[in-house]
């Protein structure tokens, strides 16, 4: 099931025509990652002066959390260590699938071009 769950997100993830920033944003929010809106003018001032569009960590209290500051949307995320490794698997998995669906359009192409050429392009042509 949760193999399946991973499938859907990614699928929906890559229909999606967005920005690196925001599939950034939902694969930490698929990981657990909560959205903190800058409300108030002191807030949206100080999001501007933090690292934008990476993830950062930060000890507090002697507990390590991770923020993605968003200062074009108004928004900063965080989210613990555990959901930090579960982002980090689902970007892998993500990047994985690019890979996969990158290595299809080409091999579709290679088809394409040398197709009607039949085995004469095979290994020993050279």
């Amino acid at each position: 099931m949760r193999f399946s769950s991973i499938t859907v997100l990614l699928a929906a993830i890559t229909l999606t025509a967005c920005s690196h920033i925001h599939r950034k944003q939902q694969l930490m929010s698929a990981a657990g990652f909560k959205t903190v809106l800058a409300t108030t003018p002191a807030q949206v001032a100080q999001l501007k002066t933090l690292p934008q569009g990476k993830v950062t960590p930060l000890v507090k209290n002697g507990k390590t959390l991770f923020f993605f500051a968003d200062s074009q949307d108004n928004c900063i995320m965080i989210g613990t260590q555990k959901q930090y490794q579960q982002y980090q698997q689902y970007a892998l998995q993500y990047k994985i699938q690019q890979d996969k669906v990158e290595a299809a359009s080409l091999n579709a192409d290679a088809d394409y071009e040398w197709g009607a050429w039949g085995g004469m392009m095979g290994p020993g042509f050279y």
